[in-house]
């Protein structure tokens, strides 16, 4: 079976090959179009060369580390007030704030009044307020 060929000079030469040859060679030049076209689909890029082409540095954006920081710093100091606080007054902020009990229901477990409730955590919310007043 006689192939013909193209050069790089741009001559054509034609040549007597076994038939199982020009086979091969189409198959292998599908392959490799095939592989090509899978790679533009897929834009494979590493990173590493993402970052050779345009310095762009892969970043977790989710995690920000002054603000976790900050949160916890907050949350210490929050617990430093609330640990100043008498032990009936720390009561009295872990049924409202953590417990999610409503006014009424905190005068009944303390069998106090309500406005006792209210007068109270008034009486809290002051002192708090002045120990971070102090901080700042």
């Amino acid at each position: 079976m006689k192939q013909s060929y193209k050069l790089t000079g741009g001559q054509a030469v034609e040549l007597e090959v076994n038939s199982a040859v020009p086979e091969l060679l189409a198959t292998f030049d599908r392959e490799n179009k095939n592989a090509e076209r899978n790679k533009r689909r897929r834009n494979e890029i590493s990173i590493d060369a993402l970052h050779e082409e345009t310095g762009w540095e892969l970043t977790d954006a989710s995690v920000d580390i002054e603000i976790d920081y900050l949160k916890k710093e907050e949350k210490e100091t929050l617990i430093a007030a609330v640990l100043r606080l008498s032990e009936k007054q720390r009561r009295l902020i872990r049924l409202r704030y953590y417990e999610k009990k409503t006014v009424t229901e905190i005068a009944t477990i303390l069998d106090i009044h309500h406005s006792n409730v209210i007068r109270q955590l008034e009486t809290i919310h002051n002192i708090l307020k002045k120990y971070f007043e102090k901080l700042l």
